[in-house]
């Protein structure tokens, strides 16, 4: 063939391989259940005896939702709640569980006096007739205590229609005297009600208003002068601020109302000093800094003339 002709003859495309077309596979998204269709399967779960348990709180609660959600758009979910809470009321208190009896004992089981019992019974603020679970025991018991001379309070439900009071008082810490009276009172000052003065004629004798609460204080700065303390027969409270000692010998040691613990250490380590508390007198002024003045007279009786003096 000559040259000619091969160049005249075309060339033949190269044959390439055929590519293959990648098929896109679609994702589609799951259709969501119907409502009809859960149900649907719910009731053949039944009708096989499968999720029986499960099923039936699943449409009681579903049930509850719509519910609830109907009554809060057309705003009367508050209207609902408290016709129910009255319905539910009502019911118990049809059924006998309403308060009948209301017991207030002490920690042995026996029965409080009568003012005590007063004195609860308005602390605790239930009425005969209350529903016995409408009652809350916690602020109650936070009502009993404080009155004071209440140390702690338990309250029990006894179904259906009895609450029991449990009251344990405080202890006795001294015997003071208001409005000419002795009253049995606690660390705190608050007066035992129960208590009777002359069963405890060994107790610390504290007179005049603010006393009985600032008698612990004090009592614990005399525990550094053993001496001294062992002969005062009472202490007596000057304006709420101050205190005198009454003696065994019925005189009146004065006492400034700052910085007592001077004076006291002076009478306690002084012995000259100290020999005043054995002369007769009536008073014994230490009130001011470095100075004693004595004021000679008739000796009172220590204890039965507290009220009649009139205190300076």
């Amino acid at each position: 063939m000559s040259r000619a002709a091969q160049r005249a003859k075309p060339k033949a495309k190269a044959k390439t391989a055929p590519t293959r077309r990648r098929k896109t596979v679609s994702k589609r998204r799951p259709v969501p259940r119907k409502a009809t269709n859960w149900l649907h399967a719910r009731a053949r779960d039944v009708k096989r005896g499968q999720n029986v348990r499960s099923t039936v709180l699943g449409l009681l609660g579903s049930l509850a939702i719509v519910l609830v959600l109907g009554l809060w758009l057309t705003g009367s979910l508050g209207d609902a709640i408290q016709s129910t809470r009255m319905m539910m009321t009502n019911s118990l208190l049809a059924a006998g569980f309403r308060v009948e009896h209301i017991e207030v004992v002490g920690p042995s089981g026996d029965t409080l006096n009568a003012r005590d019992k007063v004195a609860v019974r308005r602390a605790l603020a239930v009425e005969e007739g209350e529903l016995v679970f409408a009652v809350n025991l916690t602020q109650a018991r936070r009502r009993i205590e404080d009155l004071g001379w209440i140390k702690e309070a338990r309250i029990m439900r006894q179904l259906p229609n009895r609450l029991t009071v449990i009251v344990v008082e405080r202890t006795p810490f001294a015997l003071w005297q208001s409005a000419g009276k002795w009253q049995v009172v606690s660390k705190n000052g608050k007066t035992l009600l129960s208590a009777k003065a002359e069963d405890f004629p060994t107790l610390p004798l504290v007179v005049g208003e603010g006393g009985a609460e600032a008698l612990q204080g004090f009592l614990q700065v005399m525990q550094n002068y053993p001496h001294l303390a062992a002969r005062v027969q009472a202490y007596i409270r000057v304006s709420d601020r101050r205190w005198n000692l009454r003696l065994d010998n019925g005189a009146d040691l004065m006492l400034p109302a700052h910085n007592p613990a001077v004076v006291l250490d002076v009478f306690e380590h002084n012995a000259k000093v100290a020999s005043l508390l054995s002369l007769p007198l009536r008073r014994i002024d230490a009130r001011l800094p470095g100075q004693i003045f004595v004021r000679p007279g008739e000796l009172i009786s220590p204890v039965a003339e507290f009220e009649a003096e009139r205190l300076s």
